[in-house]
Formats: structure tokens, C-alpha cells, sequence
């Protein structure tokens, strides 16, 4: 491999430093704090950070025609959007708008009735804040966070919490160091999900000049700037693009269907996102096409089920294990997505284990972001610091262990799936490491501080939509690609992991004691119902040992490595692996229609005008994710400074 260009790094280092704070309130902002919506951390390409990219980019090449020592190079601009993904992904709904509510909800919202402060009697007081008096001004506004015993009460929760959030992180980066060399420069994989990205920060580019991104961007921010200002003038038309969460909104083909047993198809909304169609232009053709056919797969068993009387369809499954267990055989998808790589690769991993000992190997490591001996070394020490930390809290040590291995696991398969396949979602809701113990071995055998110390490590794991993993893989190879300094890309995830946790913190604490959680905003709480709830269930409604939840979970697995068998005996198979797991997760159904508009296309341009047609119609499709990026994020930065409520392009 060849040695990077030494290039400066630290401008990239204090310009992220300054937007990691400004980011996380921007975030926390536009998902829950006084707006609710757009959701940007919910797509794999966060938009929130294409929109600072993209105007840091501008500002960058017109700094660069001035005063060219003064503008960032292209190390120094990977570091800041690398910073800020990191940033982002803890800002996110599925991140540490999770964790608030969780320490907290439980015991303000405890009544004679639900008994929940005496149900999270078991919970350690370094990891909630329980105290009433400290929680009146958070859940009722009008206070402020700067009083010392406020300060207090939440100094050792937030300082714990934070160590724990930078283990987990390091972690992902220990795992992202492994395999890297082979997925990119041994399988070549295309790691789409960084293509635009890598493109606008080339200062050598010409996509910024490309008539057919401006048309792309001029139809996707004509869209959502007609759509904003109906939301402010209801003159202006409006043009139907995202989905309602009614039972029979205007977008929901369900209202069509409302009789059992096809009523048991549930949500099937219909939606138009250009950006979604821009992002999915980038997946393959195969990925694409098996999504949507395994989405209508597992409607067509919902219906079945209830036809069997089995169960009631798409909303049972949401609340409990029923066939066709989509969420153990979403798990089990996984397990192979995660498994079969590492098999595919094992002569190269034996080859990172000879070097990790001291022997003779073939693989190099000399520039990547951690030697693989230390990488090895942080990913044992992370698990094993992480289970201790479990431990403390209160969970049994082989759940704790168990715990944490499953959770690195899947984190390879999120690696997998964002390297390979770039998908614009994987959520894999309610399917995690906690859910699945539960789900299998049932509750009736684990004591109540294991669950509730499970209910406390649910914040991570309830969703993997902005898992950090895929950033932090991406980003490494970002610096490959560039030649850029690997390890300057991992002390920036380091740094942005400490700053952005800290700086949640501060914004959701902040806001909170100013605003009120639960009068003015409600920021998340019904994250905190759903984890009172669900550790409410698990005590009163014990189960035993799910023996299908476990068959489904070996189904789930099975079927995967089939299909991959499959496609690898006969060319041209049409029923990709990775979308058996990727279909079975909740945020399919927001983006099918225009993940199969992007595979049709694809198709057309492949079949009529081969590979030159495609690279040809690639600007069209950048514009497409820039022009809503930047014109729907627009949206909520104008709600701040007029301090209206507006437009939400990305609300599900």
C-alpha cells in the first residue's frame, strides 16, 4: 500500500470541534426538541451532514481561489464530516435520545398504579437520576441546569455514561480496523454510501459543474420548497411524498384492504423521497430488486398467519414473538451476514491473526487506522471493560459477556451491509442482543436486576438505523481511497465520541430544564414508556425458553446462507442474501417504492446504455440527495430563527 501524503489535519480537527456541539443541538432540534422532524439520522447518509458538507465545500473552493493556504485540503475536510457522522449517530433517535428518557422516566412518571419506581428499585443510582426534586425542573421547564445540585445529581450518570458510549464506539473501530483491508482491497467492495461524499470533497472535481446535478437538485429542492412553504401558506399546492402514521393515511394502500385476513398486511405506505431514490441509484441491482420482493414476502406471510389464525398480522408482531417471527429470523440474517464474510475471508484473517502473534504475514497494517495486534488487543479489552461495567450495574457475568459479543456481531453485519450494499436504511428494530436473550430464553429464569440492567443497555439497541459502526468504517476507507492519514480518522471518531456524547448531554439537559420535557416538547419520553413497559411486562408476565423463537432464529440464519449459496451457483440469481434480514426490519416500508424506482432505472440505463450510462446519470442522482438535503434542512434552520414550526421532507 501506498504511503498517504503528509498533509496538515488540525484545522480539520478544530473546525469539527466547533460544528460537533452546533451539530448535536441542530440534531436534537430538528427530532424532538420543539420540531419533530426532518429525522435525518434515520438514513444511512446522514442529511444533516451532506447539508454542512456541502456549504463547508462551496465556502472551502472559494477560501482556496482567495487565500489557498487558508482552505481546508481533503484529509482535513474526510476529518470534519467524519466527525460530525460520529456526532450525529450519538445525537440520533436511535442514540442518546433513548438514553435520556430511560434515566429518567421511570421515576417521574411513576404511579400507586404502575408501581414503576419500585420496579427500577434494582437500577444504580450512578446511572439514573431518580430524585423528584432534581427532575421537577426538567419535566416542567422554566429552570434552568445551572444549579449546583443539579449539577450534581446528573454530573456522575452523564460522566458514566459518556465512558461507556466512547468503549462502545472504540470498539466498533477495533472491528471496523479488521476487516477493512479485506472487504476493500481484497473482495473490492464499493462502500456506496461514501461515493458523494468522497466526489464534492475532490478539489480536483467536476460534479459541481455538471449540468444534470443541478437538474437533480433543482427537481429535488423544487419539491420540498413547494412542500415548506404549503406548510407555512396551505394556498401553495402540496405535493404527497412522505407517508402519515394513521392507520388509512392519504399514502396508505391499506385503506384499500379492510378486511382480514388482508388487513394483517398492516402499514404499506406509498412514498416518493428523492433522496432515498438518489441513494438507492448506488445499490446494486441485485440488493434492490431482492428487497422489495422479500418486503411483499413477509406481508404475504402476515397474511397467511391471520388467514391460519395465528395471529392478527403486522401490528402483533410489532409487540411479541408470533410466526412468522420476523424479528428472530431478522437476527438470525444477520448472524449470517456477519459469519459469512469472515468464512469467505478466512485465509486473509488467518493472516491478521499471524501478524496480531508476531509471525511472518502477508498482510499489512503499517497504515491502517490501528496495528491489527492492537485493534485485537481494544476490541477484547472493550468487551471485556464493557461487560464489567454491566457487571457493576447489576447483570450476571455470562449475560453480560454474552451480551456484548452478540452486540459486536451484528455490528459486523451493519459493517457488511453499509460496505457492500450501502442501503438506505438497516434498522433492525427490536432485534438486538437484549431482545433476543429475552425473546429465547425467556424471562422466567433471569432475576430482576438482570432485566432491568437489560432495560438500561435497551437505549443502544432498540434500533440500529445510525449504529456507529458504519460511519466509522466508511470513514477509514474514505482514507484509504484519499491516501489521508487512517489514524488521524480514528482519534477524530475518538474525540468526536467524547465531545458529541458531552454535547448531547448539554443541549438535551440544557433544553430541557429551559423548556420543559414533558410540557413543551416531550422530547422521546415514549422511549421511556417503551422501556418501563416492556421491563413491566417481563416481571409481571414471566416466559419460559422460546424453543421457536430459537428455531426461528436458525431459519432466519439458514435461509440467508441458501440464498447465498444460491446466488453464488447460478448467475444471474435474482434473490440477493442480505435482503431475506434487510426486509424483515421496519424502515422497509418507508422506502420500497423508491428503492424499486431506482431498480428500474438502474435497470433500463444498464440494459439500453451499459456501464457509460450509468457513471453518465450519476450527477443526476447526487443532485437528487444534495437538492433535498440541502433544501429540506434548510427548513428547520428557518423554524429556528423565526421560531415557527415548518416542513419536514424525512419525518418516519
Amino acid at each position: 500500500m501506498a504511503r498517504p501524503a503528509k498533509q496538515s489535519i488540525w484545522r480539520g480537527f478544530l473546525v469539527g470541534l466547533v460544528l460537533l456541539p452546533v451539530n448535536a443541538v441542530w440534531v436534537l432540534y430538528m427530532e424532538h426538541i420543539v420540531a419533530y422532524g426532518p429525522i435525518p439520522s434515520t438514513i444511512s447518509l446522514f442529511f444533516n451532514v451532506v447539508f454542512i458538507l456541502f456549504f463547508l465545500v462551496l465556502a472551502n473552493s472559494a477560501l482556496r481561489s482567495l487565500r489557498p493556504s487558508w482552505a481546508l485540503n481533503r484529509g482535513e475536510l474526510i476529518i470534519v464530516y467524519v466527525m460530525l457522522t460520529t456526532g450525529t449517530s450519538l445525537a440520533g433517535l436511535d442514540g442518546m435520545q433513548v438514553l435520556l428518557p430511560v434515566m429518567t422516566h421511570g421515576f417521574w412518571f411513576a404511579t400507586p398504579e404502575n408501581q414503576w419506581d419500585q420496579m427500577l428499585s434494582n437500577a444504580p443510582l450512578w446511572l439514573v437520576v431518580s430524585d423528584p426534586a432534581i427532575l421537577y425542573g426538567y419535566y416542567n421547564g422554566s429552570s434552568t441546569l445551572y444549579q449546583p445540585a443539579i449539577i450534581s445529581a446528573w454530573l456522575t450518570p452523564v460522566l458514566a455514561w459518556t465512558g461507556f458510549i466512547v468503549l462502545l464506539v472504540f470498539g466498533t473501530i477495533c472491528v471496523s480496523v479488521l476487516v477493512r483491508s479485506q472487504w476493500a482491497d481484497r473482495e473490492r467492495l464499493t462502500f456506496p454510501v461514501i461515493q458523494l461524499p468522497l466526489a464534492i470533497t475532490d478539489p480536483r472535481t467536476s460534479l459541481l459543474r455538471s449540468p444534470l446535478l443541478w437538474i437533480g437538485f433543482t427537481v429535488a429542492g423544487a419539491i420540498d420548497l413547494i412542500n415548506g412553504l404549503h406548510y407555512l401558506y396551505p394556498s401553495v399546492p402540496y405535493l404527497s411524498i412522505a407517508p402519515t402514521l394513521d392507520s388509512y393515511g392519504t399514502n396508505d394502500l391499506m385503506r384499500f384492504l379492510p378486511d382480514m385476513p388482508w388487513a394483517a398486511i398492516g402499514w404499506l405506505p406509498v412514498t416518493f423521497y428523492p433522496a432515498v431514490i438518489g441513494l438507492a441509484f448506488l445499490v446494486p441491482l441485485d440488493l434492490l430488486f431482492a428487497s422489495v420482493f422479500f418486503f411483499f414476502w413477509w406481508k404475504a406471510m402476515l397474511v397467511l398467519s391471520a388467514a391460519l389464525g395465528i395471529s392478527q398480522g403486522y401490528s402483533e408482531q410489532l409487540s411479541r414473538s408470533v410466526f412468522p417471527y420476523q424479528n428472530e429470523q431478522m437476527f438470525g440474517g444477520y448472524l449470517a451476514i456477519a459469519i459469512g464474510p469472515l468464512l469467505v475471508g478466512r485465509q486473509y484473517f488467518r493472516q491478521v491473526w499471524f501478524r496480531i502473534i508476531g509471525r511472518a504475514a502477508e498482510v499489512d497494517d503499517s497504515q491502517e487506522g490501528l496495528r491489527y495486534r492492537w485493534a485485537a488487543t481494544g476490541l477484547i479489552v472493550v468487551i471485556a471493560a464493557l461487560a464489567a461495567f454491566a457487571m457493576r450495574a447489576g447483570l450476571a457475568p455470562s449475560l453480560a459477556i454474552l451480551f456484548f459479543i452478540m452486540y459486536y456481531v451484528v455490528s459486523i453485519a451493519v459493517a457488511r451491509v453499509r460496505a457492500e450494499f450501502g442501503s438506505p436504511v438497516h434498522d433492525f428494530h427490536l432485534a438486538g442482543p437484549g431482545q433476543t436473550i429475552t425473546y429465547i430464553g425467556g424471562t422466567a429464569n433471569l432475576r430482576h436486576r438482570d432485566l432491568t440492567v437489560l432495560s438500561l443497555l435497551w437505549w443502544f439497541n432498540r434500533a440500529y438505523r445510525s449504529h456507529p459502526i458504519g460511519n466509522n468504517i466508511e470513514g477509514l476507507q474514505m482514507a484509504a481511497q484519499t491516501r489521508s492519514r487512517s489514524r488521524a480518522i480514528v482519534a477524530a471518531i475518538v474525540v468526536a465520541s467524547v465531545v458529541g456524547a458531552l454535547a448531547v448531554f448539554w443541549g438535551w439537559l440544557h433544553s430541557g430544564y429551559s423548556l420543559g420535557v414533558a410540557s413543551k416538547w416531550n422530547a422521546g419520553e415514549h422511549r421511556g414508556v417503551e422501556m418501563c413497559t416492556s421491563l413491566q411486562s417481563w416481571l409481571e408476565s414471566p416466559t419460559d425458553p422460546n424453543f421457536m423463537s430459537l428455531f426461528a432464529v436458525g431459519a432466519g440464519f439458514a435461509i440467508t446462507m441458501l440464498l447465498a449459496a444460491a446466488r453464488t451457483a447460478y448467475v444471474g440469481w435474482p434473490l440477493h442474501p442480505v435482503a431475506y434480514a434487510l426486509s424483515a426490519s421496519w424502515s422497509i416500508h418507508i422506502v420500497w417504492l423508491p428503492m424499486l424506482i431506482a431498480w428500474i432505472v438502474k435497470s433500463a440505463l444498464l440494459r439500453y446504455g451499459g456501464l457509460q450510462a450509468y457513471r453518465r446519470a450519476l450527477p443526476l442522482f447526487f443532485g437528487l440527495i444534495l437538492g433535498e438535503s440541502v433544501v429540506g434542512c434548510a427548513w428547520p434552520i428557518i423554524g429556528i430563527i423565526f421560531d415557527v414550526p415548518t416542513y419536514s421532507f424525512w419525518g418516519l
